[in-house]
């Protein structure tokens, strides 16, 4: 067990801060990429970390804490998820119009060709099936290894090195379509 692991299963604050500083930003993004709004990602990211705090016991057996974050913000995005697909399926009965989930990514500076690129690989990303999207970005976006998302997904770790290869080729493919 890593330091930072004890002090987290003491419930230490300044212990959340650290952790909260080191991957709050690569979990923001990677739920931004599930769950397709900026805003319902910030909800899941506070909601992970209020999880993680109630039950900071755990923590005694999590030798990769960034890791676990990320495990944790993975189970509230399928909660979250879920909620929504029951708000959405209520709203439908009252109204037939569906809003549109767009995939968002954050392009970096104001660059109008970083802007294009960075619609252009949304695009692409939301066309690969869940299984290899969500590879793409832990391990793209979250910096997790395959054996992390191999634990994490509760895949085996060859599966997840040939969705990843897989989701390279398919992604590679389609962005030479489109130049």
């Amino acid at each position: 067990m890593s330091e930072l692991s004890r002090r987290l299963t003491r419930g230490e604050r300044e212990a959340f801060a650290e952790l909260y500083d080191a991957c709050a930003d690569r979990v923001h993004h990677y739920l931004a990429v599930r769950l397709g709004s900026y805003d319902d990602a910030s909800d899941v990211l506070h909601e992970s970390f209020l999880r993680l705090a109630r039950a900071h016991e755990k923590f005694e057996q999590v030798e990769n804490p960034i890791a676990y974050v990320f495990g944790v913000a993975r189970n509230e995005a399928a909660r979250h998820a879920a909620r929504r697909e029951h708000e959405k399926k209520k709203r439908q009965k009252r109204s037939e119009q569906q809003p549109s989930n767009l995939l968002l990514y954050e392009p970096v500076g104001n660059d109008l060709e970083v802007g294009e690129t960075a619609e252009h690989i949304a695009r692409a990303l939301s066309e690969l099936p869940d299984a290899e999207r969500e590879v793409v970005t832990l391990k793209t976006y979250a910096g997790l290894t395959f054996r992390e998302i191999a634990e994490l997904t509760d895949v085996p770790q060859g599966t997840v090195a040939t969705r990843y290869r897989t989701a390279l080729a398919r992604l590679k493919r389609r962005l030479s379509k489109e130049q």
